[in-house]
């Protein structure tokens, strides 16, 4: 049996509905990414390339880290000389070692010593000779035997000879000792920091420092402010510092000295803090790196640099939206320092950017 044969209507239509259904078939073509948004699939190898980190809030620097040293508190500090000339024949102390205040640190021969012992004798009997003589003086004025003038000679001349005898007296009890033996003693008590000084090493006078005593457990931080960010410095507020030797450790000293004029040269002030070292981690002439935390109220967002970018002059991060998701959001940076920067506008506290490898991901935002 021969079929009908189908008109060509039909068999158009037959067409047209196949091809419609083909169309249906086929997926949605994925919307476009946001403007300043990229995005990458669960697993992806870039992912691996890209630092995580949170925004923390905190005080506001006054500037971007300073560049300062660490010294030793003069307050607490004595620094041991040579008084006068002579020979070392025995040195009792050796740095790192503990001292209590007047404790002898050296021994030396000293000829000057009985020099000074001898001047003192003889301003003792030139004192007395010359008080004898105003007294002798006092009563012939007395008598009329003698004018005012000649009184006033006298008394003058005791009066000088009493000043003389008080010198020396000083200056041998200064030097203390007997004989030629001479003692070098430690004016404050702490650890000796520096010794200068050998057996049969022969000393001038005045020869100084010998030896260095501190307290190490107290230090001063010395740190060289722009006169720019001086309004915002004040006696009694906190700074915050890094070294090399310990990284990741904070430390903090206490402004307690604002320099009263400005370098000509480096347009600088000085400014002091006292910083605590309890356990000794701190040395003396350790390089810092300080910045100021006022208390004025105003605080920012600290980030790393690596998670900055600019375009013209305006500078943006990354924030992690979602996983695999992160939009370009342009920011107000207050503080730029070496290693990190506090911002002002733009993100909130706690929000995950992106630190290291966000150069890369705008390069590859701009390609999409």
């Amino acid at each position: 049996m021969t079929g009908t044969p189908l008109p060509a209507t039909a068999i158009l239509a037959a067409l047209l509905l196949s091809g419609c259904g083909a169309q249906a078939e086929k997926a949605p073509p994925a919307p476009a990414p946001a403007s300043g948004v990229i995005a990458f699939a669960p697993g992806a190898p870039d992912l691996d390339s890209l630092q995580i980190v949170t925004a923390e809030a905190g005080p506001l620097p006054v500037s971007a880290d300073l560049n300062a040293r660490i010294a030793v508190d003069e307050n607490v500090t004595g620094r041991v000389g040579a008084p006068v000339s002579g020979r070392v024949t025995a040195v009792l102390a050796d740095i790192g070692m503990p001292v209590r205040p007047g404790q002898v640190l050296a021994r030396m021969d000293a000829p000057d010593l009985a020099q000074a012992q001898a001047d003192l004798s003889k301003a003792q009997i030139d004192g007395d000779l010359k008080h004898r003589a105003a007294q002798r003086a006092e009563s012939l004025f007395q008598g009329g035997a003698i004018a005012r003038s000649e009184l006033e000679s006298a008394q003058a001349d005791a009066q000088s000879a009493g000043a003389e005898l008080r010198r020396a007296g000083r200056r041998l009890g200064n030097l203390g000792g007997d004989g030629t033996a001479l003692a070098l003693s430690s004016p404050v008590g702490g650890y000796v920091l520096g010794r200068q000084l050998e057996p049969g090493q022969q000393l001038t006078a005045g020869q100084s420092p010998l030896f260095t005593v501190t307290d190490p457990k107290r230090l001063w931080l010395l740190v060289d402010v722009p006169e720019t960010a001086i309004p915002r410095a004040r006696i009694g507020e906190n700074i915050v510092f890094d070294v090399n030797a310990w990284p990741g450790r904070h430390f903090t000293g206490r402004i307690s000295r604002i320099g009263l004029a400005v370098d000509a040269a480096t347009r600088r002030v000085q400014v002091r803090a006292d910083v605590p070292n309890p356990d000794l981690a701190l040395k003396p002439e350790m390089f810092a790196r300080a910045r100021f935390i006022v208390d004025d109220g105003r605080t920012g967002l600290k980030v790393p640099n690596a998670a900055l970018f600019e375009q013209g002059l305006q500078s943006y991060v990354f924030k992690a939206e979602a996983p695999g998701r992160f939009r370009r959001v342009p920011v107000t940076v207050g503080v730029r320092g070496e290693a990190d920067s506090y911002l002002t506008g733009g993100i909130r506290p706690g929000d995950r950017i992106v630190g290291e490898g966000a150069l890369l991901l705008n390069a590859q935002l701009a390609g999409q």
